[in-house]
């Protein structure tokens, strides 16, 4: 039960970030994602808050690919994916692959400065993710821990950790990306 949980959380991810749909995630799935995300936020590409979310999507592109790529096609299929994430699962090896864009997301999606997402904010992040509104409001109200209404540095960290990392199947962080399939 454990390991279906952690393998159908990253196929989730996978799908989310198999931008063109395509089979794989390559480098140009990181690189629209991020437009995306930048986008839903009205940021142009070229903007300082867009290229510091597209920096962070290919830090974790690179260190995807040069883990988990293992026939070197320059792309990660789905087998590949979810193989090889067990790396990241053990230990905080998974920190340091996200937490790079986890801060420029909440750079970016910040729009009032205070440090932490609304739930207006973080439900436009998600939608650039190709993350429903309705799923998004939900899992916004599961990762919320304080009940504050906003979502802070932390609690989008740990929700980042329990969904690549955590087999308890009531923790908050499996919707990341909204409900399991």
């Amino acid at each position: 039960m454990s390991q279906d949980l952690l393998e159908r959380k990253w196929s989730n991810f996978f799908r989310h970030f198999d931008a063109d749909g395509n089979g794989f995630i390559e480098h140009d799935d990181f690189v629209l994602r991020g437009a995306q995300v930048a986008a839903a936020f009205g940021y142009a590409t070229e903007t300082p808050a867009a290229q510091a979310v597209t920096s962070g999507f290919q830090r974790v592109w690179e260190s995807l690919a040069g883990n988990l790529d293992t026939d070197g096609d320059g792309r990660v299929s789905r087998e590949e994916f979810t193989g090889g994430m067990t790396v990241f699962a053990d230990g905080d090896r998974y920190q340091d692959l996200f937490q790079p864009a986890i801060d420029a997301l909440l750079a970016m999606g910040d729009a009032d400065g205070d440090g932490q997402l609304s739930q207006a904010e973080w439900v436009r992040l998600q939608m650039g993710y190709g993350t429903s509104e309705s799923d998004a409001e939900y899992t916004f109200g599961l990762l919320d821990a304080d009940g504050s209404g906003y979502l802070t540095r932390d609690e989008i960290s740990a929700a980042t950790r329990q969904y690549f990392t955590s087999t308890d199947p009531e923790a908050p962080g499996n919707g990341l990306y909204g409900p399991l399939a």
